[in-house]
């Protein structure tokens, strides 16, 4: 099967990376002929076509403007060989482009969801994310289908548009092991520490963890808060944390090629997103049996996270709660593949039935 993938990770064109490796793995389980048409800005440096793997080539639009991206990315692929099926990474300018490369080639095209746009936070964060949600209005019923990373996310994109098309769950698959046997490990400046991890940008609500810090400092609780990632509200945060009296308890850790050391010293990590897809911070961190106190978002009431209230007042008394205990260790009820292996085959499977080819 030829496969057409429409997305905007540049990584792609990096020798040795993570997403090469498994851009590789994938072509080798499932016996596929990628072709990815990666959105690209020659402005940064023009980038040249690549064989990430024998199966798997990269293709830069290199445009002038990211308005062109669409068509650039239509430009592009107009000179690779006809694919089966054109899948995009989002319903968004992904997505459209992945619409008109499939009516192009006259093939079926999919649509891949990683993240809630559902969520009236996701409208109210920027001008441009309007526009995409008009977008994913036109992009998705035209879709022959697609899938989500949780069924939170499928069940209520389908039933918002009412698709008709064969849309799928496929949560990310995750590499559990190396966080299952970690050993725990004391932080000495606290008695308890709680962990953020991800983007320090507004959709995660970073505050929400420095607010529940201090109102359980102002409780007598003895505990810390670590930063793992970096964005644009750090510093905005380090200052809130020496506003309050915080500095000396709250560290910032930056980003972090390694996150396992941070679950291990952890007692509980803070998930205080306004939306997630699916949560990928959830998931290894209840692998590594540390409890998450999480919004309602993504993977987190399945997958077995406490669930606060999404006001920062609320998120809070939730943390306050957890801390006066019983505070039960993490448990991840929510396992969907024994292997990487298994989600390469359902992929292939998925795509292999919207191409109506066999299965």
């Amino acid at each position: 099967m030829r496969l057409m993938l429409v997305g905007t990770d540049r990584a792609l064109f990096e020798e040795g990376s993570a997403l090469e490796k498994r851009f590789a793995r994938f072509a080798m389980a499932t016996d596929i002929e990628v072709a990815s048409v990666v959105f690209s800005l020659r402005t940064r440096g023009p980038l040249a076509p690549r064989a990430v793997a024998p199966d798997v080539r990269a293709y830069p639009t290199n445009s002038r403007l990211r308005l062109l991206y669409p068509l650039d990315a239509l430009r592009v692929a107009k000179h690779l060989p006809r694919p089966d099926i054109v899948s995009a990474q989002d319903p968004f300018e992904t997505g459209l482009a992945a619409l008109l490369i499939a009516r192009h080639f006259g093939v079926p095209f999919a649509v891949e969801m990683h993240t809630d746009f559902l969520a009236s936070a996701f409208a109210r964060h920027s001008l441009l994310n309007r526009v995409r949600l008009a977008l994913a209005r036109f992009v998705l019923p035209r879709a022959a289908g697609g899938y989500a990373v949780s069924a939170r996310l499928k069940d209520g994109v389908v039933a918002r548009y009412r698709l008709r098309g064969d849309f799928a769950v496929l949560p990310i698959a995750v590499d559990l092991a190396r966080f299952a046997g970690l050993a725990h490990t004391r932080r000495a400046r606290f008695a308890m520490t709680l962990l953020f991890v991800g983007r320090l940008e507004e959709e995660k609500r970073p505050a929400f963890a420095l607010a529940a810090l201090a109102a359980a400092r102002a409780g007598g609780a003895d505990v810390g808060l670590v930063y793992v990632g970096d964005g644009s509200l750090r510093a905005s945060l380090e200052e809130e944390a020496r506003r309050r009296g915080l500095a000396s308890v709250v560290e910032f850790a930056g980003r972090q090629a390694d996150v396992g050391p941070y679950y291990a010293m952890a007692d509980a990590v803070l998930v205080t997103s306004a939306y997630e897809g699916y949560g990928l911070v959830i998931a290894e961190a209840l692998a590594a049996g540390v409890p998450v106190i999480a919004t309602d978002v993504g993977i987190a009431r399945e997958a077995g996270a406490v669930i606060a209230p999404a006001d920062e007042a609320g998120y809070a008394r939730a943390v306050a709660a957890w801390l006066a205990g019983p505070r039960a260790p993490g448990v991840l009820a929510l396992r969907p593949y024994a292997s990487e292996w298994e989600y390469f085959e359902r992929v292939r499977a998925h795509y292999a039935r919207l191409a109506r080819l066999s299965v």
